[in-house]
Formats: structure tokens, C-alpha cells, sequence
């Protein structure tokens, strides 16, 4: 399988615009957009086949983007080609467009399996999404290192569909803005050209502020003076939220969509200290949600403050066990139907969650999976699926 080849004009330096795509609200006239730096990114990186700028040794990009085939050519025979037709069949058609992702990291690999057509997504994790413009300052030889740091992240995500919180943060440590790779290798993987890329945070309302050269010279001084990895992880922090808006690459006229991301802590105490996401998220109308390999954070009293979000505004899920579990969910206001098998968590968890899941397999004919996993297996190392849907 080779990736989809895809043309992304290459711009230099940081375009400032206020034209606003198709469907998208206009961004404040000063708004960065990092075109230069999402093409590079999108060549080199992610190997969307375009030709890699005169800098870059092609021979050595050319062996990364081989090595890059090579796992998508197992995620594509093992994973993505039963799971698309069996998505397209469990997505209802009055699903919300507008989805969220808590826990989510970068995963479009995923979000665009299951849902292709969405309007809008916002994943919300502890990662930051990273610094654009270090792919064009980072030598070759090291840039090339770093690649190979994250092609095996991204070999062990697409086997094991699920990725650990200390490989990630291995990966915070490099210059390169290992979520928006992982963003951008998702939308090639599912035949989709990145249009547009913005940083992001949001403000103490919870509306969305679009960075500009000065927030750009702000960041860049409380990095001054910093080296190596903590240089790196500084600036990863500093660039924690980004927009990439994209499109179908099938359809030059196909509509534009939006992926948002945000770093956050959603356990309580830490909402409660900075709810901007609570708010951020409170003004969007009726959600889908996606949740997979969240370490039953769901299930635990203190994370209650995200779930309480999510039972109001989400009218449709799609989660391993890790989602909205049953002991939480009033049975005339919802319905949750199963897919594959369950018989005990992957990690220690609630033992009250775990067996008002086994009581809802239980309860359940069985339904097989087309694919080895959706995020954790079962203590068996079986996969399942649970579709959560308001009545």
C-alpha cells in the first residue's frame, strides 16, 4: 500500500491571513498560518510523496518513507480494510458530525476510520501538539534520528492500537511535533490533504485565540537560552494546541474539515483550577464521541467532571471499555450495544466497572469484530467494542 500522493503548495516563511477556508469561521487578521513548515512536515515526515525540499538528502527521506509504507501496508491488510466497511455500516447516519476525542492525543488514524465525513473534531490529552517551525531549523542528519524514533512509536501504535504515556513522552523530548506527525500520517493513511495549520490555546472563556509573530517572539524568548531536550519540551509546551483544517485529496471541491487539539488535565481538581476546556467544549451543540486505551480514567470519581460533560453533550460513542461504563449510565436515558468479548480489564481497574460490563456482555448476543483490536484488549487479550447511544 502506498500512501496517498498528495500537493501542498510550499510557501516560504509564515503566511499571515485572514481568508478563512470554506465552512470555517475567519481567524483574526494577524493569524500565523505555519505553511512552510505543515509542507515540510507533510513531505518529510509524514510522506505524503510530494518531493522534499533541496536541504533534505532525498535518499534518506526516501528510506524513511519506505520504512513508513511498510507499517501502513500491515495496518492497511490488518486494520483499516475490515474496519471502514464495518464503520460505515455502525455510524448512524443522525451521528453528529462534530466529535470529540478525550484522551485522544493525535489519533485521526482512528477518528477517520470510524467517521470519514466528520465536520469538526477536538482531541483533548496530555500531550502538546509541538513547535511547527522546528522541522525547518533542525539539521538533517538529526532530523533523520528523530524519524526513526517516531516510525517505531507509530510501528508499536498500529500493532498494539493503543500507545503508552511513556513513549510519549520519550517523544516530547525531540524537536519535532510529534502529534501533529502522528495528525498528519493519519489524514495520508485515510486519503485526506492538509489545507491549513494553526496554533491555538484557548482563552479564560473558552473561545479560541489564534497565534500570531507576537505570541511567536513570546515563546521563542522563554525558550532563549535553553538546549537539547529541555529546549525541545519547552517549546512542545509553548505549542501545546494547534488547528489543521484538511480535505478529501479526491475531491479538490470537497468541503474543508477541522481537527482540533488541545493539551489538558481532565481529572477534577485540575478542571476545576482551569476549566477553559470545559467551557470551550460547553459551546458546541450535540457531540459524537471517540474514546479508546484511556486507562479507565472514565470510571474513576476523579474524573467525574469530564464524564458529567460528556453524558450531557455526547449523543453517540464509540469506546473500548475504557468509555462510558454502564454503572454510570441510567438505563431508560441509554443504550449500549457490544461488539467482540469481554471478560476483565486490561489494567487494574474498578472491579464495580468491571462487572457491570460483564453483566452488559452478558446480556448481549455476541457480535464478532472484523479487526484484532479498537484501543485495549480484554484481560484475555480479546478485542471488543461498546456503541453508547442516548435513548
Amino acid at each position: 500500500m502506498k500512501i496517498p500522493l498528495l500537493v501542498i503548495p510550499l510557501i516560504a516563511g509564515w503566511a499571515l491571513s485572514a481568508h478563512a477556508e470554506p465552512g470555517q469561521a475567519p481567524a483574526p487578521q494577524q493569524a500565523v498560518e505555519f505553511s512552510e513548515a505543515l509542507a515540510v512536515l507533510s513531505s518529510v515526515a509524514a510522506c505524503d510523496g510530494t518531493p522534499p525540499p533541496e536541504r533534505f538528502d532525498r535518499a534518506a527521506v526516501a528510506a524513511h518513507c519506505k520504512a513508513l509504507d511498510a507499517i501502513f501496508e500491515d495496518y492497511e491488510e490488518r486494520w483499516a480494510k475490515p474496519a471502514r466497511p464495518f464503520f460505515r455500516e455502525l455510524v448512524p447516519n443522525d451521528a453528529p458530525r462534530t466529535v470529540v476525542y478525550p484522551f485522544g492525543g493525535a489519533d485521526l488514524l482512528t477518528a477517520l476510520a470510524v467517521m470519514p465525513d466528520l465536520v469538526e473534531i477536538t482531541s483533548i490529552s496530555l500531550e502538546a501538539g509541538g513547535d511547527p517551525r522546528a522541522i525547518l531549523r533542525t539539521p538533517v542528519a538529526e532530523l533523520m534520528k528523530h524519524l526513526a524514533t517516531h516510525r517505531r512509536f507509530m510501528a508499536k501504535l498500529v500493532k498494539f492500537n493503543h500507545s503508552r504515556t511513556l513513549d510519549l513522552a520519550l517523544l516530547k523530548g525531540t524537536p519535532l511535533p510529534s502529534q501533529m506527525i502522528f495528525a498528519l500520517v493519519g489524514l495520508h493513511v485515510h486519503g485526506f490533504t492538509p489545507v491549513g495549520l494553526r496554533a491555538v490555546r484557548l482563552e479564560p472563556d473558552g473561545s479560541i485565540h489564534y497565534y500570531t509573530e507576537a505570541d511567536l517572539r513570546v515563546a521563542d524568548a522563554q525558550a532563549e537560552g535553553l538546549k537539547g531536550s529541555a529546549k525541545n519540551r519547552r517549546l512542545n509546551d509553548l505549542f501545546a494546541g494547534y488547528e489543521l483544517r484538511f480535505r478529501r485529496s479526491d475531491d479538490p471541491g470537497a468541503p474543508v474539515q477541522t481537527y482540533r487539539h488541545f493539551q489538558a488535565n481532565l481529572a477534577n481538581d485540575e478542571l476545576a483550577e482551569d476549566p477553559r476546556i470545559l467551557k470551550h467544549l460547553a459551546t458546541k451543540g450535540p457531540l459524537s464521541a471517540i474514546t479508546k486505551a484511556a486507562s479507565y480514567l472514565l470510571w474513576w470519581g476523579n474524573f467525574e467532571t469530564i464524564r458529567a460533560l460528556l453524558m450531557d453533550k455526547v449523543v453517540w460513542m464509540i469506546a473500548d471499555s475504557t468509555g462510558l461504563n454502564p454503572m454510570h449510565l441510567p438505563p431508560e436515558r441509554w443504550e449500549q450495544t457490544v461488539y467482540g468479548s469481554f471478560s476483565g480489564t486490561f489494567l487494574k481497574s474498578s472491579a464495580e466497572g468491571i462487572a457491570a460490563l460483564m453483566t452488559l456482555y452478558g446480556d448481549q448476543p455476541k457480535r464478532p469484530l472484523p479487526f484484532d483490536y479498537f484501543g485495549y484488549p480484554d484481560n484475555r487479550r480479546k478485542g471488543h467494542l461498546i456503541v453508547t447511544r442516548r435513548r
